[in-house]
């Protein structure tokens, strides 16, 4: 227990509160970074190659959901960012921001984007941003200041029959609920690029059992159930003689935490590529994954090829 002004407060939640809060950061890394951007660039030019050129995906009306946009301008990361020590790397913590400034420039248009962000700072920015360095596409543009678990429910009521998009959910830690991407799923008009902070959450995973209630509530309501627990977790064979109540060994890893985030995607989406982009810094160790899924049952075994496609070529190089 820690004592902060009038409030106690445990390690795993200072933990949990230092880490969220230097997520927010607007700030850029290397090429992990880029990594993660040339995969969604690289999907979104084939995706509007598809909804441009093909005479009938042309009736479709075409949206692009960036649920946790940023400012849109990169940022020199601050000193408090640097000094904090959580385990997660320096790297971790500037792999931040750059895709709307990327999907902005692309030759071919969506016929709405829609930029969220929770932060009102940002999102000034990100309007003024957009004003002044993509003006042709400005009207096409609506940035909310809210919440992207709030947002995105509402979003997906209003589509119609003949809508389709594109959502990227690059959170800041685990600020999505599995409620929220089961919405997204439930359209079937969706293809989904999520980001998954898997080596922040391994870290921060005890090697004796399950974290304290606070790390794992936010676990819980990431994956919709608590059943991240036997897939990470298990009972220990060592008997222990002062204590007859069970003992846990953790048994998580990357592949792990791969395979059970690509099962919950596969119980709610028509497809989802067999293996996420792992994205590492430059010790070679894993910071995020970047997975993909779709919803539309008719368009997704070609989005799927597609994106495991650009996801290999990226792994390989």
């Amino acid at each position: 227990m820690r004592f902060i002004g009038w409030i106690y407060i445990s390690k795993i939640d200072l933990l949990i509160f230092i880490f969220l809060n230097s997520m927010n950061a607007q700030n850029f890394g290397g090429p992990w970074t880029e990594r993660k951007l040339k995969a969604l660039e690289n999907y979104l030019r084939a995706y509007l190659k598809i909804f441009t050129r093909n005479q009938k995906a042309q009736n479709f009306i075409r949206h692009y959901v960036d649920a946790f946009a940023g400012s849109g301008y990169r940022e020199v990361q601050d000193k408090a960012t640097r000094s904090l020590n959580l385990g997660i790397g320096e790297e971790a913590i500037q792999f931040m921001d750059g895709s709307v400034r990327k999907v902005l420039s692309l030759e071919d248009n969506f016929h709405q984007y829609w930029f969220v962000e929770k932060s009102q700072g940002h999102a000034i920015s990100l309007q003024q941003m957009i004003s002044s360095d993509f003006p042709a596409r400005s009207s096409l543009c609506t940035v909310r200041n809210c919440d992207a678990n709030d947002f995105l429910p509402d979003w997906c009521e209003g589509l119609h029959w003949n809508d389709r998009g594109v959502v990227f959910l690059d959170p800041y830690g685990m600020d999505v609920n599995w409620k929220t991407i089961e919405r997204l799923a439930i359209t079937e008009k969706v293809d989904l690029w999520l980001l998954f902070p898997s080596s922040s959450v391994i870290r921060l995973l005890p090697n004796s059992g399950p974290p304290e209630k606070a790390w794992s509530n936010r676990l819980t309501k990431f994956f919709g159930n608590d059943q991240w627990k036997s897939e990470f977790y298990t009972e220990s064979k060592q008997p222990d003689l002062f204590d007859s109540s069970p003992t846990y060994e953790r048994i998580v890893n990357e592949e792990a935490v791969a395979n059970y985030l690509t099962k919950r995607l596969r119980e709610i989406f028509a497809g989802v590529i067999h293996q996420p982009l792992y994205l590492k810094n430059s010790r070679n160790s894993t910071l995020f994954m970047l997975t993909f899924a779709a919803g539309n049952q008719r368009g997704a075994s070609p989005a799927v090829n597609i994106a495991r496609d650009i996801v290999w070529d990226i792994s390989t190089t």
